[in-house]
């Protein structure tokens, strides 16, 4: 019954959300029927001003912030520079403009814009009705008789109409705006005209008429960067004021990469962004995001992983939002951009951005995407017949080490039946990665999105679907098979976020999305991991597979790979997860600038609810062995296990989490004196009932912060956050997080010169103090509330009792569980970060390059120089240290050269970081430390090389190896690195990196001419370090079942090898020398790589073509992901592709992605 009613609960708050989404669909649909803004409600806006001799410039651009009206005009024909000085309160914008006509100004409104133009001589009247093209001429003053007609289109990339241009008559009044499908229409005097296109964000382009009456002009971007506004912590600055480290990138980049999610799209984009992909699994596929590498060896669940928020809240799960619903994203790096979050932003804050509407036209977009994904590399196996070779090869060798004339294990006859392929069922040769994998697998994605607006309403709508399938074969062969044992995903996207203007000074924006995925996978017990090493397990000659529909094994059986995906050993059957994110949010601002200018009070509310459910059907299939009879051949009889049908299991899950938050902020300009101030609370609440104890987990938090610049070359931030959190003892709950930052811009100083070679520089650091509270795991009782005291808990028969060999029974009793420390506290970051930011050649090539130092301490760990013969789980300590440092920067050249636009890019990252200190028992020698080494530093033997003769083997002065008395031609050699005379475990040293690389870098290339356009991403990484698993490197004959073997240990020693010489790349073939399988350094290698991470060559239709259609533009591309990799792996190993530290599990290879799309706007 109270599953019932939970079920109903849950049905009934689902409902609810879907009917406040279609809701506000209704309103949307009505909003684009709405009538068009009246240009009086734009000119009856408020405004404050208080200045004096300040640029007219810098006064339009307070007058935007405060109106969210754009101005439109040429700095030099108004004469933007020229200093004004004003002073007035709650003035109506119209008062203003009319103000300006002492300068000479005059302005119109023209679509939600207000142009400014120089208002003298005017000699012919002004029309401000729409001509029967849809342009409004704007103005056709001229002293010249104007008698030739022009029109045209001008576009923002090529066919992409952009709206809102300046089109002026060189030294004329004559001036008219593009609408929106990028029309304009004037008139000028003669052929000698000169029209110059301006518009914000935008490089301005002179045309001269000549003979052309119609034009089709092609602005480009802006190389300046400097009036991007920039996320930062609970807000928004322009770039050129910003003195933390903040680097971001929009919806252009993330959608270039046609994978299933967003962790895989920033790969090589961002400097200070480290990631790693651990597997390509559907819906399992992301990638280890750090920023600015690890500056923790806490090993609680997310103790190194960023704060990800998601329109300023807090979320578990980024992944699963569809980057056409993303309008920027940005990594904060340094404490300056951190602190504001506290103890959530040690590890750096990941910041999404949705998109919102905006005041126009309803637009609509679709993109969809078609693609095909194959796996960038497997290893190649060792067929039959060169596997039992080398396993009788290595019988042969092994003699010698075990003292007896072991027999060899197959015949000449045998091998010749492997050789020919005669006997293809008792002596089979099976590529198991050809038969339980396919080629390529398929993938799809839909988008559609309106957005628009009115004055009192804007929105943006967006719905999708993802789907992607995986690379198992789905096995239709089989008689008895009934289901796909293939494993899909699918991703269901839905967002809208409204904004109203409910008055001037009071907005309202409700955000609603929801994220739907499915996922069906083999119901295997052991996992996908371990059955893709189960395919790689696999001997060539260890069952001949599916034979006449049904699946055969051999007589003793061997690993058949089959059995763990279908028979009742790895469950078989089918399994099916359901997962659904509900999140809501309520946003409310309201201006007081009654009270004072500037003055604001912003209030948000938000519930995010989690729900999964996992249905399991298992079934088995009847398995056959082909047994081989007297008279030659073989008869296929059923194993003894039995077949079952269908069953059914099902799992739920459940969370929530709420979240509140309230600020006052305040921004003024002074003169020449801009100053902000923000003073914020939050509150955020989780519930889930797997939480131990049952107890919810809480964070509170009190934020301040307060900027200041002086003409935007003397820059100030000071910030800090009051945090709370339950995970310590009452009393040392809460804790205080500051940090500073300062800039200046030299280039803005009179004695600075004024050219075009260097023209924008910006100096900045910054210092502060973050924190992590991450130090336990919630769902585990052992080590959530470490504060607490020790537990007792009952346990089972524990205790023994009596005198051997007689019986010995043993008793339940009462256990300790972890003792509790009251002074238990947050780990604490302190970070110092200094940059510069640079332009040169006129904005055409850009540079930022930053260097860090960030120090941490009270780490939490347990000691480890406590004898476990005390009985209990020691306390957790706040005693560890350690430091990161490193240095990144990027550099951008962006340029025209005859029509083609290019532009070309590159960021660099190195983090490094250092244990200081961790408890760890004294070794014998100091080298074995892990302290003052980098955090997952390998230790191994030092190999140098085989032994290739017996004079080398007999050498007197050669150490004895531990554990191998006999060493022969073929083994490892390794270096006594004690001298003791001894090979063992004091011999190992620190070699090579951790598996997470220290340096990352990304190089791109972008192209545009006319309507094509190609971009190239090269992405790669050094300083790592792989070591090769036990499938990767293993002879599997030395298996107690026999295993796969990878082909290129073909190059093993032997000595016919070495005699001709031929190339040696392994030691010697064995059945299991104990040299061959120490901790050795021959099996480490360098994980670097480059690889070509994306390619997308694009063609955009002319836009002429397509009005009649009601298409705005349409663009075609293909794409390409993973395409090419340059590495040291052995052959069919991707770099990236980790190990999942269990010897018996190995990753879902990657993918590579083969795409075509199109987009196409309305």
């Amino acid at each position: 019954m109270k599953f019932k009613q939970q079920l109903f609960a849950s049905a009934a708050h689902v409902l609810r959300i879907t009917f406040v989404q279609i809701l506000f669909a209704v309103c949307f649909v009505c909003a684009m029927h709405a009538k068009a803004v009246n240009a009086q409600d734009l000119l009856e806006k408020r405004i404050n001003m208080d200045v004096k001799d300040e640029t007219l410039l810098r006064v339009l651009n307070s007058i935007r912030k405060q109106t969210e009206i754009e101005f439109s005009f040429i700095p030099s024909t108004i004469k933007a520079d020229r200093k004004i000085t004003y002073s007035f309160k709650n003035k109506k914008l119209i008062d203003f403009l009319s103000d300006l006509a002492q300068y000479d100004i005059g302005y119109r409104v023209v679509d939600q814009q207000i142009v400014l133009f120089i208002n003298k001589k005017i000699t012919a009247s002004t029309s401000m009705e729409p001509n029967l093209l849809g342009l409004t001429d704007l103005q056709r003053n001229n002293t010249a008789v104007a008698d030739i007609e022009v029109s045209g289109y001008v576009l923002e990339a090529p066919n992409l109409p952009l709206p809102g241009v300046s089109v002026v008559v060189k030294g004329t009044k004559v001036i008219a705006i593009t609408d929106a499908k990028g029309f304009f229409k004037l008139r000028v005097s003669d052929e000698n005209a000169i029209l110059v296109f301006t518009s914000v964000g935008f490089t301005t382009q002179e045309v001269r008429v000549g003979s052309n009456t119609t034009f089709k002009i092609e602005l480009a971007a802006s190389r300046s960067n400097l009036n991007d506004v920039v996320i930062v912590g609970y807000g928004t600055q322009k770039k050129p004021t910003v003195t933390g480290s903040v680097s971001s990138i929009t919806t252009k980049e993330l959608v270039q990469s046609p994978v299933a999610n967003i962790s895989n799209s920033l790969v090589g984009r961002m400097p200070g962004l480290f990631a790693t992909q651990g597997g390509g699994e559907p819906g399992r596929d992301g990638s280890t995001i750090r920023i600015r590498g690890v500056g923790t060896f806490s090993n609680f669940s997310g103790a190194q992983d960023p704060l990800v928020l998601v329109d300023g809240i807090q979320v578990e799960n980024y992944n699963n939002i569809d980057p056409n619903e993303i309008e920027t994203l940005s990594i904060l790096k340094d404490a300056s951009a951190t602190a504001v979050y506290g103890i959530r932003g040690a590890n750096g804050v990941l910041l999404i951005t949705t998109k919102r509407g905006k005041e126009g036209k309803a637009t609509i977009s679709y993109t969809f995407n078609a693609a095909s994904n194959s796996f960038t590399g497997l290893r190649e196996t060792m067929n039959s017949y060169d596997y039992a070779k080398s396993w009788n090869k290595g019988i042969e060798l092994d003699r010698y080490n075990l003292q007896a004339n072991t027999p060899l294990r197959w015949s000449d006859e045998e091998l010749e039946k492997f050789r020919t392929g005669s006997d293809p069922v008792l002596y089979p040769n099976i590529n198991w990665y050809d038969l339980m994998l396919k080629k390529t697998s398929g993938q799809s994605s839909h988008n559609i999105n309106v957005s628009g607006g009115q004055k009192r309403l804007r929105y943006f709508i967006s719905a999708g679907i993802f789907s992607q399938d995986g690379l198992f074969n789905d096995f239709s062969e089989i008689n008895e098979l009934d289901y796909n044992v293939n494993s899909t995903y699918k991703r269901y996207n839905f967002r809208s976020n409204f904004n109203f203007d409910i008055t001037k000074r009071f907005k309202i924006a409700l955000d609603l999305s929801s994220q739907s995925e499915n996922r069906k996978l083999n119901n295997s017990n052991v996992g996908t991991d371990r059955l893709v090493a189960d395919v790689g397990r696999a001997a060539p000659m260890g069952a001949p597979g599916i034979i006449d529909g049904k699946i055969v094994d051999l007589v003793g059986g061997g690993n058949n790979p089959l059995f763990s995906f279908l028979t009742a050993s790895g469950a078989g059957g089918i399994k099916r997860s359901y997962r659904n994110n509900l999140n809501g949010s309520l946003k409310l601002d309201h201006m007081l600038d009654f009270i004072t200018a500037g003055l604001g009070v912003h209030g948000m509310i938000s519930t995010q609810t989690y729900n999964g459910q996992d249905i399991t059907n298992s079934k088995s299939l009847q398995t056959y062995i082909a047994r081989p009879v007297t008279t030659g051949g073989y008869v296929l009889e059923p194993a003894s296990n039995t077949p079952t049908s269908f069953n059914f299991a099902q799992t739920n899950l459940n969370r929530r989490r709420l979240f509140a938050q309230f600020s006052i902020d305040y921004q003024r300009v002074f003169g020449s004196h801009n100053v902000s101030g923000l003073l914020l609370y939050d509150q955020q609440k989780n519930f889930d009932p797997a939480y131990a104890f049952g107890v919810s987990n809480a964070y509170q938090s009190v934020v301040a912060r307060v900027t200041y610049n002086y003409k935007g070359k003397y820059l100030a931030d000071f910030n800090g956050a009051y945090n709370g959190t339950e995970n310590f003892a009452p009393g040392k709950q809460f804790g205080f997080f500051p940090a500073g930052s300062v800039g200046w811009v030299p280039t803005l100083e009179s004695f600075f010169p004024k050219n075009d070679i260097v023209s924008f520089v910006k100096l900045r650091a910054s210092y502060g103090v973050t924190g992590n509270d991450r130090i336990g795991d919630i769902n585990d009782a052992n080590s959530r509330f470490l504060y607490r005291e020790s537990s007792y808990t009952p346990t089972g028969n524990t205790y023994y009792f009596g005198i051997p060999p007689g019986s010995i029974a043993g008793f339940p009793g009462i256990r300790e569980g972890r003792a509790g420390n009251t002074e238990v506290t947050w780990e604490r970051k302190k970070t110092a970060n200094v940059a510069i930011e640079a332009n040169f050649f006129a904005d055409k090539l850009r540079l930022v390059a930053e260097v860090f130092d960030e120090r941490r301490n009270s780490i939490l760990l347990s000691p480890n120089n406590i004898s476990a013969m005390v009985g209990f789980l020691q306390p957790a300590l706040n005693i560890g240290r350690m430091n990161n440092r490193g240095y990144e920067g990027e550099l951008t050249y962006s340029n025209k050269f005859r029509g083609l636009d290019y532009r070309i890019g590159g960021n660099f990252s190195f983090a490094r970081n250092k244990v200081l200190f961790r408890d760890e028992i004294v070794p014998a020698y100091p080298y074995l430390l892990r302290t003052g080494q980098r955090l997952g530093q390998g230790y191994y033997l030092l190999s140098d090389g085989l032994f290739n003769t017996w004079d080398e083997v007999n050498d007197p002065s050669r150490p004895v190896y531990d554990g191998a008395p006999r060493i022969q031609p073929g083994d490892v050699k390794f270096r006594d690195i004690n001298s003791d005379g001894f090979i063992n475990s004091d011999d190992q040293i620190p070699l090579g990196y951790s598996n997470l690389p220290e340096k990352t870098y990304g190089i791109s290339l972008y192209g545009r001419y006319k309507s094509f356009d190609i971009s190239v991403l090269f992405q790669g990484v050094s300083n790592v370090s792989y070591y090769y698993t036990r499938f990767q490197k293993g002879q599997g004959w030395q298996a107690t079942v026999p295993e796969g073997t990878p082909s290129y240990l073909i190059e093993s020693w032997t000595p016919e090898r070495y005699a001709q010489g031929l190339p040696i790349k392994f030691p010697r073939l064995s059945r299991g020398a104990p040299s061959q399988n120490a901790n050795g350094s021959q099996w480490l290698a360098d994980a670097s790589y480059l690889r070509v991470k994306n390619v997308e060559l694009g063609y955009v239709f002319n836009a002429s073509l397509l009005k009649k259609a009601g298409i705005s533009s349409l663009r075609l591309y293909c794409t390409g992901n993973n395409l090419f990799t340059w590495s040291k792996m052995l052959p069919g190993i991707d770099p990236e592709n980790v190990s999942t530290g269990d010897v018996n599990t190995e990753p879902y290879p990657l993918t590579r992605t083969l795409n075509l799309g199109l987009n196409v706007n309305f």
